[in-house]
Parts: structure tokens; C-alpha cells; sequence
């Protein structure tokens, strides 16, 4: 027992010597942008440790705000935050259980708090109580006269939706016309030309940008598709079993692509009630990654929409434009440019159980 006590002190303390040495090179390195931490294998020759332990100090590190993970491209140094205020509102169309938004904010939270930014939450009805020489951030999609109200009171914003006809202020957003086109492409390289696609109300931008690049895709792929539309939740999925199950069996079917994973998630539970399985029946690609996406059986193949990527552009951003401003007191003017800006993000498409090629022997057809 005291060996076993000792040697975890032992680790304990190499950890804490190693994370304090890569913490001094991680705040000597930041910077107004993102920068690539150099590989886990090149950290364990250079500090000469094992490559268990440079996980655990990364994620230390992570923990603390100082690197940010982004799944399927690497590590990165978080850039230095400048503001110490933000104003953030939310549209009225987002619902509470929205899995992206919701891990925005929960994401957007933590990183503030772990920068020291203040954030100001506000509502179409309290617009006048926030800093107006801080930047608004705009969650989820606002309507034509809301987004003037919004611009008439704050000279610098972001959003985090794309709004094609206006270039007068920051856009950081996935492209969701894309993500749809790209979804059509795999499924099709997979095999697969009769797809149910399962989506949201047009009232949801990325629901209807998702299903119009969908489109297109299937059109430009040979695919025959069905649109259903329900709730984008659990329960919408679930409820489109009768309409899916129907198209598999009788019209044969062979893939769903659907809006998001929880709707992926509903859909299949239910066609497992009614005998069919996933994939050997019928593939399913989704798009979110939510944390249940890899935990449920089978594993859902989906489109990963890394939300720290988009919250740490969005800071870059503010802090590159307010560096060339100097302090607030002398000068309430941020680089204009920069809040002309569009970033478009691409989602990483995360291959796991339940999409299979329709020629694949074992498929059960």
C-alpha cells in the first residue's frame, strides 16, 4: 500500500513539473489568434515523459483555458482575451433544448469565466442596458427587423448565424448549405441512392440550409430522396418511424440523413420497435456530435460542429480589432474591418457504427 501511495505521488509531482513547464511556454506563446500546439509525440521526446502523462497535462492545461482540443485537428494555444466586457443575446426561435446552442452557451460561459470577460445577457426588450462600445454576440437567427434594432444601438457585432445579405458586420458560422451537399456526396460514395432525410421546420436557418444543400446534393449524386419534417428533438425523430420504416421496407430505402442526432437518435429507437436495425437495414448519417452520439449503440457517424472552434475565433477576432485601438478611454473605435468579417468553419465528419456501404455482404440485405 505505502508503495502504491508513493508511486502516485511520485507521478503527481512529475505532472505538476511538467504542466508548469508547459504552462510558461503555453502564456509565452499566446497570442491575438490561434496557434497549434506542436504534437503529443514531439512533447514526449522533448520533455522526455510518456505519452500518458502529456494527455494528462494537456488536459490540465484545457481545463485551466489555456489550450483548446479540437477533435480531428489537434491542440491550440487559446488566444489572449482582451475584452473584459461582452454583451450577448440570444434569438427568440432558439428552444431550451437545442443540443448546439445549448453547448454554445455552456461553452461561451466557461470561456468567459475562464478569461475574465464579462458577459452581459440582454433581450430584444433590454437592448439599451448593455456596453455599447463592447461587441453584441447574436445567437441563433434573428429576423430582418430585429437585427436592425440590434445595429441601430451596437456599432460592433457577431454573429454566429450567416446572414448572406448583409456584410456590415462579423460572421462566424458552419455552412450548413454545405454540410447538406457534403451529406448527399458520402452517402452516395457509400452506395446509397434511395435517402430519407429527416429535418426541422424551414423556421430553424440550419435545419433549412441543411435540407436545401441536401437538395442540391441528391440531385447532382443520382439519389432519390424523401423529405419528412418534424420536431428537431427525441420525439420528432421517434415520430417518423411509421413514414421511415415504410420507405425501407416497401420502397427500399437504404439510408436516412437526418438534421440533427437527437432526431437520429428518436428515429432509431423506434424503427428498433418495429424490427429494423441500424445499420444493417438502413444507415444513418446525422449532424451535431453530441456527447450521446458516441455513447449510444450503435455509434452515430455525424458531422462534429466543434463550438469552442467558433467561440475562440470570435474572441481572436474582438481581440485582434481592439489591439489596434489602443486603450478604451482614448479611442472608442474598433478596426471596422474586422467586424466585415466572415469565417467559415467546415465541420469534421466523425465515421462510426452506423453508416455502411449498401453493396457490403455483411449488411444483412
Amino acid at each position: 500500500m505505502y508503495l502504491i501511495e508513493a508511486g502516485e505521488e511520485i507521478m503527481n509531482r512529475e505532472n505538476k513539473e511538467i504542466a508548469d513547464i508547459l504552462r510558461k511556454e503555453v502564456k509565452q506563446l499566446q497570442s491575438d489568434r490561434l496557434i497549434k500546439l506542436e504534437s503529443e509525440r514531439k512533447l514526449e521526446q522533448r520533455l522526455m515523459v510518456g505519452r500518458q502523462r502529456i494527455r494528462e497535462v494537456i488536459n490540465q492545461l484545457v481545463s485551466e483555458g489555456l489550450l483548446i482540443k479540437y477533435e480531428g485537428k489537434g491542440t491550440y494555444i487559446a488566444p489572449i482575451v482582451k475584452n473584459k466586457y461582452v454583451n450577448l443575446i440570444c434569438s427568440p426561435s432558439i428552444k431550451l433544448n437545442d443540443p448546439f446552442y445549448n453547448r454554445m452557451l455552456m461553452e461561451l460561459t466557461s470561456y468567459s469565466a475562464k478569461n475574465s470577460v464579462n458577459m452581459i445577457p440582454l433581450t430584444l426588450d433590454t437592448l439599451e442596458n448593455g456596453d455599447m462600445i463592447s461587441p453584441v454576440l447574436m445567437i441563433g437567427k434573428f429576423e430582418e427587423d430585429s437585427l436592425q434594432r440590434i445595429k441601430k444601438i451596437y456599432p460592433h457585432i457577431i454573429s454566429f448565424e450567416n446572414y448572406p445579405d448583409h456584410d456590415d458586420f462579423a460572421q462566424i458560422y458552419f455552412d450548413h448549405f454545405k454540410i447538406g451537399i457534403n451529406a448527399a456526396k458520402v452517402l452516395a460514395g457509400y452506395g446509397h441512392k434511395k435517402v430519407v432525410h429527416i429535418t426541422g421546420p424551414d423556421t430553424y436557418a440550419s435545419a433549412l440550409y441543411r435540407k436545401n444543400g441536401f437538395i442540391r446534393g441528391s440531385r447532382k449524386n443520382g439519389i432519390d430522396y424523401v423529405i419528412l419534417e418534424s420536431k428537431m428533438n427525441f420525439r420528432g425523430g421517434y415520430a417518423l418511424a411509421d413514414q421511415v420504416s415504410n420507405l425501407v421496407m416497401i420502397r427500399k430505402f437504404t439510408a436516412v440523413f437526418a438534421a440533427n442526432d437527437w432526431m437520429a437518435i428518436g428515429l432509431i429507437q423506434a424503427l428498433r420497435t418495429k424490427g429494423i436495425e441500424v445499420p444493417d437495414q438502413v444507415s444513418v448519417l446525422s449532424v451535431d456530435n453530441i456527447p450521446l452520439a458516441s455513447q449510444f449503440a450503435p455509434a452515430l457517424t455525424t458531422y462534429s460542429l466543434d463550438a469552442n472552434m467558433m467561440i475562440a475565433e470570435c474572441f481572436s477576432l474582438m481581440d485582434a480589432a481592439e489591439s489596434r485601438m489602443g486603450s478604451r478611454e482614448e479611442n472608442n473605435v474598433m478596426d471596422e474591418q474586422k467586424f466585415h468579417k466572415r469565417v467559415i468553419l467546415q465541420p469534421i465528419l466523425i465515421t462510426r457504427d452506423t453508416l455502411i456501404k449498401q453493396d457490403n455482404p455483411f449488411s444483412g440485405r
